[in-house]
Formats: structure tokens, C-alpha cells, sequence
């Protein structure tokens, strides 16, 4: 029999970052390459992506990367890795086009990449190993799940899918193959546990239909609509209830129209061509006929939506005025609430009408209790383990699955952390001794340097309380300073009040300074601790600011 190993990288006990390495002999398979968004103590860091050191060391051994949708939050991790771990990319043609997207925002070029493109419900063999895929709904349009077709038993991972009854070709979770795969026995069961906190089942509860279709029947004039660019499912569901209702649809930017005519071609939108007009033809159909579609990913969404409201926008065609109804399709989360608060803000001082959506009104397109239910029904696995999600949502949809009665229990749910590996030897799951590295690394830009925590520390004082540096020039030889000390601030005060309290700082450090420089050694690394925990020590007792101080000792003989 084969030696699989199923190796976790990110996603555990976290929200996104899911990157999960499945080993069949000699062979890897990359699950998933996802990233998270930092959050607001986390100065200049763009996004926050797993460890992939495991990777790298094992590079010449990775067949593909299996990305199931196309949301940053699987996708995410890809462009910062691929130079360095390349192999075939199996996606969906929507799949792709988002990753371009993502690319293009981040001034990466993707031209290189080799991509295997897949029907969501595609069988497909990579190096002799067989893969079959199954169609799931999701926010993302041609979403799938995967199933490794073992010698020891299926290897299954389902991830951001519901059971949706009013599916449509993109969005389908496809129950026939499902229970084709069923036939063979199921070893492991990997599913979603981002709502296994949540009883019942998600659908309806992600769709804005019930949101929108409302201000269109009784709105007064126009209506602009906002919405997520990873959120297909509703942004398809508006341009096909405003089709139906005969309303004209003005695409706001460059960025939704590309996205919008994306979508077109790829046959996941498909309304009659007259549906969306230029916005130069705005003034010429009755502004109750008018909806003006806004899309964008996460924080640049709520950043539009503040230009817009402020009138500081690009496109000086459209322009908010008071009969205007804005209905904007997403809820604040931890890494953008200061963002979508903001945005809120802005618009009611815009003074339009608002129409938002609850948090309890609204939930992410993740299985709820019953969705997990079901799948376990479908599959009935001989081992289970709960994935994507903090360490309560794990431990949740683990007791969903212990309580079903269906022959799961304490023994064969198993519980992982990244950075773990289970080993499945001659049909038998065990957590094996071995662990790889495991972690966040910091991106920014296009640099994935492993930031320090430090450094981060470091910027997060500069934006905060600013920074001093505090330069001289010495002579070892003569002990003494040359020159005058030089005293540079930002951000600490203003500089009115400034000039005391760089005096004193130019005596203190002066002090110090010649003071080691008498010593028969002089340590210079010891001298500049000395001189940052002095000056920092005036600053505090003057402002009860902790700026970053910086100290330069140069050596001139």
C-alpha cells in the first residue's frame, strides 16, 4: 500500500491561510495556498501567509497546487511562492481569472505560470495518481472539492461550501458525484469548521437578494450597490434581479468592469447586453432605473466607497446626491473595521440612505451545522478532521461529528495543529511524532522576508508616538566628538515646542557619550543602549510618548 502522510501548513486554529500538503509516496500535492489580511497593529504588512519552508525543502517533489475557488483567502499565498516552488496550478477557468486579478493588484507577473484547467467535476490523473473533483457552491463561482483515490481509501477535503436548492450551473454542489465517490470507502474526511458554531444550515442566510430587492421596488431614485469582488454569488444575483426588474446597470470603475465582462466570458453571468450602460448614459434614463454597481476586495472596497461619499473619487460622472440609496453588501470584520466604520460614517454625512447588513442577518458561505451533517451522511468516513478555523470552531464541528452516531468518536476525529502531520499506514490514521515549521511570514510588497516581530513592534511605535535619531561623528584616537550632535524627530511634537527638548536631548546624549569615550574600551553597542533608554526615559516623563530612538555612532579618524 501506499505511505500517505497529510502534512498541515496554515489554517489551523485561525481564520484563512489554509495550506495543507498531502505526501502519497514520493509524491506532494499542495491543498490550497491562502493568505489572511494583518491586522491594524501590524504597520506596512500587506498580508500574512503560512510558513513554506516544508515546500521549498521538498520542492523537486510537488506534482501541483490544487486551488479550490478563486478568494484571495485560498489563493492568496501562490504568487509569493510559485518562482520558488513551481509546479501545474489544477484550477477552474474563474479560478484563474481571479489569480490574474490578484496578481495585477499586487504588480506580480503570472505569465509564466503552467495551469492545468479543470470542469469542477473533472476526473484528472497527475503523475499516476487519480483526482477526482466535485462541483460545490460557494461565493466563488466553479468552486470544487477534492478527492485523492487511494489504495488505502479516499482522501476528502470540502472546504467554503453550502447545500444551496435554488443552485445554478456555477454554483452546484454536485450530490450525484458525491455519491459516485461515496462507493469507495472514505479513509479521511477534512471539511470547513468556519461556521460549525452555527446551527441549522447557511443557506439562505449569505444572499443579498432580500437586501436589494426591496430599495428596488420602492427606492426614489438611485440605487448603488456594493459588494465584495470574491463575492461572485451575490454579485451574480444582483445583476440578475436588476436584469429581471429592467433596471440599467453602470459598471462604477475599470476594476468591476473587467471583473463584471470576466465573469461574462467565462459564462458565469448572463443577462441581455442592453442590461449595463456606459456611465456618460447615466442622465439619460430615470435615476429609479439606475444601479450603480461598486465591487473591490475588502479594505480597497470600503476605500472607494469613502472616495465616493466625499466626492474624492477618480470618476467625476457619478456623484451621490440625496435621493440616492447606497446599499453596501458587506459587514465589518477584525482586519477592516476601522476601514468599514469609516466608510459608514462617510456615508451618512454624504447624507444618502444607508441600507447595511447585520451580522445576524448575514453569514459568510461556510457549511453550517447541518451542511456538515450532511456531508458526513454522504461520506461517512473512517477517520475525520476538522479544518479552517480558530481552535472553538475546530473543537465544534468535532462534536458534531462525535455526536452523529455514525461510528465517529474520540479515536478517529482527530484534532490538528499547523505544523502536525498524520500518517495513514495500511488504512490506519496516527498522529506521527514528526512536525514541520509552522508559522507566519509577513509580506510586504512583494517582499516575504521573515519580518520580526520587532520590526513590526518598531513600526507600530513610529506610527504611534514618531521616531528621533540621534547621530555624531567621534574620533577614538583623540576621544572625542567631532562636530555638533544631530537631533531629528518626526512625528513626536510639534515644533513649536520642540527646541527645549531637543537641547536636552543633545546635552544627554553629548553626557554619555563622552563619558564612554574616556574608558580605556570603548563598547559602542553599549553606548547606544545607554543613549536610546536615557532619551527615551526624558521623552516619557515630557510627553509620555514611547517613540523608536534611533542611535549613530560614526567612526572618523
Amino acid at each position: 500500500m501506499s505511505n500517505i502522510r497529510i502534512i498541515f501548513l496554515g489554517g489551523q486554529d485561525e481564520r484563512f491561510k489554509n495550506m495543507v500538503a498531502v505526501e502519497i509516496d514520493r509524491d506532494i500535492f499542495v491543498v490550497e495556498t491562502g493568505c489572511s489580511l494583518p491586522d491594524k497593529n501590524k504597520h506596512g504588512i500587506d498580508y500574512i501567509i503560512p510558513k513554506y519552508d516544508y515546500l521549498v525543502s521538498n520542492k523537486d517533489r510537488v506534482r501541483a497546487y490544487l486551488i479550490t475557488e478563486g478568494n484571495d483567502c485560498i489563493l492568496g499565498t501562490l504568487p509569493f511562492i510559485y518562482d520558488k516552488v513551481p509546479a501545474p496550478i489544477v484550477c477552474t477557468d474563474v479560478t484563474r481569472i481571479f489569480l490574474f486579478t490578484f496578481c495585477e493588484h499586487n504588480n506580480i507577473n503570472p505569465s509564466h505560470y503552467d495551469f492545468k484547467i479543470v470542469e469542477p467535476s473533472d476526473d484528472i490523473t497527475i503523475n499516476g495518481h487519480l483526482i477526482r473533483l466535485f462541483s460545490t457552491c460557494s461565493n466563488m463561482a466553479n468552486s470544487f472539492g477534492i478527492c485523492f483515490d487511494t489504495d488505502q481509501g479516499n482522501i476528502i477535503f470540502a472546504l467554503d461550501y453550502v447545500f444551496d436548492n435554488n443552485m445554478t450551473k456555477s454554483f452546484v454542489t454536485d450530490i450525484k458525484k458525491m455519491g459516485v465517490i461515496a462507493d469507495k470507502e472514505t479513509l479521511v474526511l477534512l471539511l470547513d469548521s468556519m461556521n460549525s458554531e452555527r446551527a441549522g444550515y447557511s443557506s439562505p442566510m449569505y444572499k443579498l437578494r432580500n437586501i436589494v430587492r426591496e430599495p428596488l421596488k420602492n427606492v426614489a431614485g438611485r440605487i448603488i450597490a456594493a459588494a465584495e469582488s470574491p463575492d461572485v454569488y451575490n454579485i451574480t444575483d444582483i445583476i440578475r434581479i436588476c436584469s429581471v426588474a429592467h433596471k440599467k446597470i453602470v459598471l462604477y470603475d475599470t476594476a468591476t468592469s473587467d471583473l463584471v465582462y470576466r465573469l461574462i466570458r467565462a459564462g458565469v453571468i448572463s443577462v441581455p447586453k442592453d442590461t449595463f450602460i456606459p456611465a456618460e448614459d447615466i442622465n439619460r434614463y430615470p435615476a429609479t432605473e439606475i444601479v450603480v454597481l461598486i465591487t473591490g476586495f475588502k479594505n480597497r472596497l470600503l476605500h472607494k466607497v469613502s472616495l465616493l461619499a466625499r466626492g474624492l473619487h477618480d470618476n467625476k460622472i457619478i456623484s451621490l446626491n440625496e435621493t440616492d440609496t447606497f446599499v453596501l453588501g458587506t459587514h465589518f470584520s477584525n482586519d477592516v473595521e476601522i476601514d468599514y466604520f469609516d466608510a459608514m460614517d462617510d456615508l451618512y454625512r454624504a447624507n444618502v440612505n444607508v441600507v447595511t447588513i447585520r451580522k445576524n442577518e448575514f453569514v459568510k458561505m461556510h457549511p453550517s451545522q447541518d451542511d456538515i451533517k450532511t456531508m458526513l451522511t454522504i461520506f461517512r468516513p473512517k477517520y475525520y478532521v476538522p479544518i479552517s478555523g480558530y481552535l472553538v470552531s475546530l473543537l465544534a464541528n468535532a462534536n458534531i461529528a462525535v455526536n452523529m452516531g455514525i461510528g465517529l468518536n474520540h479515536q478517529n476525529v482527530l484534532l490538528v495543529d499547523n505544523g502536525m502531520i498524520l500518517n495513514c499506514t495500511n488504512g490506519t490514521c496516527t498522529y506521527s511524532s514528526e512536525k514541520v515549521l509552522a508559522g507566519d511570514v509577513m509580506v510586504d510588497g512583494k517582499d516575504v522576508s521573515n519580518f520580526t516581530e520587532q520590526l513590526i513592534e518598531e513600526r507600530r511605535q513610529i506610527s504611534d508616538d514618531g521616531v528621533v535619531v540621534l547621530g555624531a561623528a567621534i574620533s577614538l584616537s583623540k576621544k572625542e566628538i567631532l562636530g555638533g550632535i544631530d537631533v531629528q524627530t518626526r512625528g513626536l511634537f510639534y515644533a513649536k515646542n520642540s527646541e527645549a527638548m531637543i537641547r536636552d536631548m543633545q546635552t544627554l546624549f553629548t553626557k554619555v557619550v563622552s563619558n564612554h569615550l574616556k574608558d580605556e574600551t570603548f563598547e559602542k553597542q553599549a553606548v547606544e543602549d545607554e543613549v536610546k533608554n536615557m532619551v527615551l526615559n526624558l521623552i516619557r516623563r515630557s510627553t509620555l510618548k514611547t517613540p523608536l530612538i534611533i542611535v549613530a555612532l560614526e567612526e572618523v579618524e
